[in-house]
């Protein structure tokens, strides 16, 4: 077995009083066949105890009912301590937690038989931080274990054989790693290491880019604005993108960085969603542009932004990809609807 893994997971550690224990609340939380076996072997005392917190309710997609963790009418998982530690872990040990309590924000996938790759996710502050914050590179290394037991399996969606796709994974990090190019230049050089070959030349359009990125950023949040403020956004944009991202680029660069690198890798971009390797980059830079519009808008309102409050933007707006119905979808939509050219017309 190998697992690809970047060099920051060696020195992630949970502290759910350093965020207020935020994945343990406002989500369902299964009790996997592990878990359930491992509860049921305790003596009655404890086995009843834990069992008090659980419910079964019905999954509507799979049609089945489920055991799940009980939440609190505030939403939080009941078998979370006023400490903001689990109590579960608490009494019983690590081995006892759920496979998704277990795993978060760790994200493993199961290339084949014997490759796994494991990342973080940034809907984590903690990981956020120890992610975004390093000034060096990411780099990555060989293990022999996958430590958590939540594994997606992914070979149905590679595209090549797995050595290849590694191989093409890490030359695309590599792109978005050289510090001799802009943030802009190396999406364009990412953009063009899978896009078809001998494109015409095209320029960058700041005005059809302001309108489609904001049409773009309201359906991905559900927002429904009137035609003049949608208008102001959009205007806004237009006239302060260039500066405020240039200024944020300069003083966070290594911050996008690592934010590029770790979504690439995380979500096991070229092929992390249907549709083909360059589907998969156009996606990603769009994703990328919806950021880069959120905190322009922020920055217009604040006037300037510090480190924390970009990871905090770039924490909100992933947890908007990842956790919202459809979070996704416009900009799946919009990667779908455009050849190259007018990719690069609107986003490059």
């Amino acid at each position: 077995m190998k697992c690809i893994q970047p060099n920051y997971i060696k020195n992630f550690y949970c502290d759910g009083k350093k965020c207020g224990a935020r994945c343990c609340r406002d989500w369902r939380i299964v009790v996997d066949e592990d878990a359930y076996d491992k509860f049921s072997e305790l003596e009655t005392s404890a086995r009843e105890e834990i069992f008090e917190h659980t419910e079964w309710v019905e999954d509507e997609r799979e049609g089945v009912d489920i055991l799940v963790l009980k939440l609190r009418e505030d939403g939080v998982c009941s078998l979370l301590g006023e400490d903001c530690l689990c109590s579960l872990q608490k009494k019983h040990g690590e081995e006892f937690l759920t496979a998704i309590c277990q795993s978060f924000p760790r994200v493993t996938y199961k290339l084949d038989e014997e490759f796994f790759q494991q990342s973080m996710t940034l809907t984590c502050p903690i990981a956020a931080k120890l992610i975004l914050l390093q000034t060096s590179p990411i780099t990555f290394e060989e293990v022999e274990k996958v430590t958590t037991r939540a594994v997606i399996g992914f070979k149905q969606k590679i595209s090549r054989p797995v050595e290849e796709f590694l191989k093409i994974q890490m030359q695309a990090v590599a792109i978005l790693q050289d510090r001799n190019f802009s943030i802009n230049q190396r999406l364009k050089n990412l953009f063009e290491m899978f896009a078809p070959k001998n494109l015409p030349g095209v320029k960058f359009n700041l005005s059809k880019h302001s309108a489609t990125i904001t049409e773009i950023f309201l359906q991905t949040y559900a927002t429904n604005l009137t035609a003049k403020r949608k208008k102001d956004l959009r205007q806004n944009y237009f006239l302060y993108r260039e500066e405020i991202l240039t200024q944020i680029y300069k003083n966070f660069g290594n911050v996008f960085e690592n934010y590029l690198v770790n979504e690439f890798f995380m979500r096991c971009y070229p092929c992390a969603y249907s549709g083909g390797e360059f589907h998969n980059i156009k996606i990603f830079i769009t994703a990328c542009r919806v950021l880069e519009f959120s905190l322009v808008l922020t920055a217009i309102a604040r006037k300037n932004l510090t480190a924390e409050e970009i990871i905090q933007i770039i924490y909100s707006v992933n947890d908007m990809l990842d956790h919202s119905q459809g979070g996704m979808d416009a900009i799946i939509d919009f990667a779908h609807s455009c050849n190259a050219e007018n990719f690069m017309v609107q986003m490059l």
